[in-house]
C-alpha cells in the first residue's frame, strides 16, 4: 500500500498533506460507500488543485483502490479539505471556526434546506454528500463529485448567461428553503449566523483591505476616467472594513432574510454535464464554511460582480437580479412561505442597503478571480504584507484582465451610487 503526499518525485518538496492523515482512518466512510468493503489495497493522496484555484484551506485528492469481500478491487474516491499549517490559518479559526461551521452545514443544515423541498414534493440536492473520520483533527470529508461528471468552470474566462442563470436558479431555491427554515424556526445558531462577519474578525478584515491599499489605490489611479471616481473610492476603501460590519446589524431588522452561502464564487460552485450534450444538468455550491444570516444582496452582488462574464455583469444585471426574484417567489410559493414575499423591487433596495459587499468583492474577491495561475497564491501573500505579498497583490490588482473588468465595474458603481 502506498501513501504519496503529494505526488511529487522531488523529496525536496515539501508535502502539503498533514502527517496525521493515513490510510485506516478512511476504513468507515469506505464502508459507508461499499457494502462489501474487505480492505485498503492502495492509498494515494495528494493537491488536488492547483495554485491560486483555492485560498482559504488545502483541498485534497485520496484515491484508494478497496479489496472486496469476493476479493474483486474497486477505485474510491474522496476530497479531502484540510487547514494551512500557518499562524495566519490558526488566527483566522481564532476569530471563526470555519470547519465547525462546515461540517455543521453538511450535518445538519443542507439536509434540513433538502427536507424542505422533500416535504413539498421536489427532490433538491445543495452539495455532496459528506463522511466523519475517527480523528479530532479540523477537516472536511466529501464524496468527489467528479465522478458523477461535475466540474468547474474556468474563473478566468467567467460564467456565461446558462452557467449563471442555473447559479441564480439554485441560490433562489436555497434561499427560498432558509427564508421559510427562519420564517418557521426561528433564526439560525450563531455558528451559521455571522459569517467571518464577527466582532473577532474585525481586525483580520481591515488588515486585509489595509494591506492591499497602497497597491490597488495605485493601480486604480492609472485607470482611464479615473478622476470621476478615484477620490470616492479612496474614501470607500479606507471605510471598507466598517461599512461590511455595519451590515451585521441587518440581521435584526425586520424583513426578509436568508441564509447566505457566504462564499459563492465560481471555484465555490461545480456543474453537472450531460456528456453528449453538453446540457448543464445540476449545479452544487461546494464550500459552506462562511454561511451568514442576512439579506440575499452578499450573495447576489458577490457572485454576479465576482464570477460572470464581463459582457453579462454590469449590462444584465438588473436582468440577472429579475431572474433570480421570479426564481426566488415560484419557490416561497412552492414551499408556504408563510410571511410577505419580497417584490423585485425589495432586493433592489436590499442591494442598496448592503451595497458595501459591491466594492469589497471587487476590491479583493475579483482580483483573485482574475489573477493568473501562480505558485505565490496563497492566503499569506493575499493577506500579508511581507515582500511576497506585496509582489503578490501588486501581480493580481496591475493585471490586464482585472484592469479591463474594473475600469467598467467602477463607473458603474459610481453611477449607481454605490461608491457612497
Amino acid at each position: 500500500m502506498s501513501a504519496n503526499s503529494n505526488n511529487n518525485d522531488n523529496d525536496s518538496v515539501p508535502s502539503i498533506v498533514p502527517k496525521w492523515i493515513e490510510a485506516k482512518l478512511f476504513e468507515k466512510p469506505l464502508k459507508e460507500v461499499e457494502s462489501e468493503f474487505k480492505e485498503i489495497v492502495d492509498f494515494k493522496i495528494g493537491g488536488a488543485l492547483a495554485p491560486g484555484e483555492n485560498y482559504a484551506t488545502i483541498m485534497l485528492k485520496a484515491d484508494i483502490v478497496v479489496k472486496l469481500n469476493d476479493d474483486s478491487t474497486k477505485p474510491i474516491s474522496f476530497m479531502l479539505k484540510v487547514g494551512h499549517d500557518t499562524d495566519l490559518f490558526r488566527e483566522m479559526m481564532e476569530s471563526h471556526d470555519i470547519f465547525g461551521a462546515e461540517s455543521g452545514m453538511f450535518s445538519e443544515v443542507v439536509p434540513e434546506m433538502e427536507q424542505i423541498f422533500a416535504d413539498a414534493g421536489v427532490n433538491v440536492k445543495f452539495g455532496a454528500r459528506s463522511y466523519t473520520l475517527p480523528t479530532n483533527q479540523p477537516y472536511i470529508l466529501l464524496e468527489n463529485l467528479k465522478e458523477k461528471g461535475f466540474r468547474n468552470a474556468n474563473r478566468l474566462e467567467g460564467l456565461d448567461m446558462d452557467h449563471t442563470k442555473c447559479v441564480l436558479k439554485k441560490m433562489a431555491q436555497w434561499h427560498a428553503a432558509s427564508a421559510v427554515r427562519i420564517a418557521t424556526k426561528g433564526m439560525y445558531p450563531d455558528v451559521y449566523n455571522d459569517g467571518y462577519v464577527r466582532p473577532k474578525s474585525y481586525d483580520l478584515i481591515k488588515g486585509m483591505f489595509d494591506s492591499s491599499t497602497k497597491i490597488l489605490l495605485a493601480c486604480i489611479r492609472e485607470y482611464s476616467n479615473s478622476h470621476m471616481y478615484y477620490d470616492k473610492v479612496v474614501n470607500m476603501h479606507d471605510s471598507a472594513a466598517e461599512k461590511l460590519f455595519e451590515t451585521a446589524d441587518h440581521k435584526h431588522d425586520e424583513g426578509f432574510k436568508v441564509l447566505n452561502h457566504g462564499d459563492a464564487w465560481v471555484n465555490n460552485i461545480m456543474f453537472q454535464y450531460n456528456e453528449e450534450t453538453g446540457e448543464i444538468l445540476d449545479t452544487y455550491f461546494v464550500d459552506y464554511q462562511i454561511p451568514r444570516c442576512t439579506t440575499p444582496a452578499q450573495d447576489l452582488l458577490y457572485f454576479i460582480l465576482s464570477s460572470t462574464q464581463l459582457e453579462i455583469k454590469l449590462e444584465k444585471f438588473d436582468y440577472l437580479l429579475a431572474f433570480y426574484h421570479r426564481h426566488l417567489e415560484e419557490n416561497l410559493k412552492l414551499l408556504k412561505y408563510p410571511k410577505k414575499i419580497p417584490t423585485l423591487k425589495d432586493i433592489q433596495l436590499m442591494i442598496y442597503k448592503d451595497g458595501i459587499w459591491a466594492y469589497s468583492t471587487v476590491a479583493s474577491l475579483l482580483a483573485v478571480v482574475l489573477c493568473d495561475p501562480s505558485d505565490n497564491a496563497n492566503l499569506d501573500n493575499f493577506i500579508g504584507d511581507s515582500d511576497a505579498g506585496l509582489n503578490f497583490k501588486k501581480q493580481m490588482f496591475s493585471n490586464p484582465r482585472y484592469r479591463k473588468h474594473m475600469e467598467a465595474i467602477l463607473p458603474w458603481l459610481l453611477n449607481r451610487g454605490l461608491l457612497e
